[in-house]
């Protein structure tokens, strides 16, 4: 049984169903439910691996448990415990345990990787399905026309939106910027993988995700920016241009090719242009005070809208709940968002829910954690990764506390502690030993 014998593939897939947002009822709990309480319960059994910290020892992991403590308490306090919740609370205390436990076992962030990569692969094969079969959104998912999974339909007969394509986009972007960095680090251990980057950086293309695409651009450019500081590595930098140009050119292909050849209706493939394209523009226009048309702000200015509801709301609300929040839920229940809907903007939910208190702690958590890891030679994946899902809930909503971008958060921190532990033990050699320039690759 691999439980038994291999529990890194079952954590592999524990992380990739996380990710990847994969999961279906298996009788009282769900599948993701129970592979991450059995993968819990093998770590429990398992003999801990030499120079494996306490969990609760680590300063950055007593963050996160504090602020899961919080949002538990206030939430509590406003009756707004429901399955949903509790569920989702679950999830997220058994990802930062395995991301923590596993990041020690293996010594490096593979595992995560690996499951970072199929997360990527299937989230792209899902938006390539969706192109062939349907030639239009909402997003088909492969492994529930796999299984037979009855998928709801609205009040117009269509498919109802289970997974906003805008989480697809997420995924891809996310791995591509994982892949670059390790690839810039020279801790990409095959060369093939190369061959991922352009793939996601047009499933990015393909979700028509806006803020997937501004994270990817910038953190991109943020990347090769400080790669060129160093001339000596003005030869890789030219040769990440050239792939992304590469990865450019292979997505306006891809799209020729697939209004030519797969007969996708006009209208979508109008929706994706007037999304990546159109709208943009005409909000650069409206906010430069040009001429600018307003049949074409659609989705952009609804979440302006919404986002200047949320924030009126949460300014009426009293000081204590300003200070403290509501609630995780508490905005909808209330009935306070535009159409009945979040205020698609991360950092203002966060505040709404958790307060003032809430936001600035989480957030002190985040600096804490990226800001070591920039302070050294080798920038952590897992930072970009986590600063990638901070510009991309500029826009969205709940992303910023989900299972997904804690466990990168936890596999950060357990990062920085592996490093702090490694520096310690040269420092306290005698005589001194110099120490090298830190590579990921631990040691068994």
């Amino acid at each position: 049984m691999a439980l038994v014998a291999k529990p890194e593939w079952i954590a592999v897939f524990f992380f990739t169903v996380t990710i990847a947002d994969i999961n279906f009822e298996a009788g009282p709990l769900n599948m993701r439910a129970l592979v991450g309480l059995a993968l819990f319960g093998r770590t429990l059994i398992a003999k801990p691996s030499e120079n494996q910290p306490g969990f609760f020892s680590i300063g950055g992991i007593q963050m996160i448990f504090t602020f899961l403590g919080y949002t538990v308490l206030i939430t509590s306090l406003y009756d707004l415990w429901g399955d949903r919740f509790m569920k989702s609370t679950f999830l997220t205390v058994i990802s930062v345990y395995c991301g923590y436990y596993y990041f020690f076992k293996k010594g490096n962030t593979d595992i995560l990787k690996s499951a970072l990569i199929l997360s990527g692969l299937i989230c792209f094969s899902d938006l390539a399905y969706t192109y062939v079969t349907a030639g239009e959104f909402p997003v088909q998912r492969i492994f529930m026309v796999l299984m037979h999974l009855p998928h709801e339909v609205d009040e117009t007969g269509k498919l109802a939106e289970l997974y906003n394509h805008n989480f697809f986009g997420l995924v891809c972007g996310m791995t591509f910027i994982f892949l670059l960095n390790e690839f810039i680090s020279d801790r990409l251990k095959s060369k093939l993988l190369l061959i991922m980057m352009p793939l996601m950086a047009l499933g990015v293309l393909m979700s028509t995700s806006r803020s997937s695409l501004l994270a990817m651009i910038v953190l991109s450019l943020f990347l090769m920016i400080r790669e060129l500081k160093d001339k000596s590595k003005a030869k890789k930098v030219y040769r990440i241009f050239a792939l992304l140009m590469f990865a450019v050119f292979l997505s306006l292909f891809v799209f020729t090719f697939a209004q030519d050849y797969l007969h996708l209706s006009s209208e979508f493939i109008d929706n994706v242009t007037n999304r990546l394209v159109d709208e943009p523009i005409q909000v650069i226009n409206k906010n430069l005070g040009k001429n600018y048309k307003a049949e074409n702000l659609d989705a952009l200015d609804w979440r302006e809208v919404a986002s200047t509801v949320a924030y009126e709301k949460f300014m009426a609300y009293s000081f204590i709940e300003q200070l403290f929040g509501i609630g995780t839920g508490g905005f909808l229940a209330r009935g306070g968002g535009h159409l009945g809907l979040n205020p698609h903007n991360g950092p203002l939910l966060l505040v709404i829910e958790s307060g003032i208190v809430g936001l600035a702690f989480y957030f002190f958590m985040l600096v804490f954690a990226v800001k070591k890891s920039f302070s050294r030679p080798i920038v952590s994946s897992c930072a970009l990764v986590t600063i990638f899902m901070i510009i991309y809930c500029l826009g969205q909503n709940e992303e910023l506390t989900n299972s997904s971008t804690l466990l990168f958060v936890t596999t950060l921190i357990s990062e920085n502690k592996r490093l702090a532990m490694a520096e310690a033990e040269a420092d306290e050699q005698d005589p001194p030993a110099e120490i090298p320039e830190f590579s990921y690759d631990y040691p068994e």
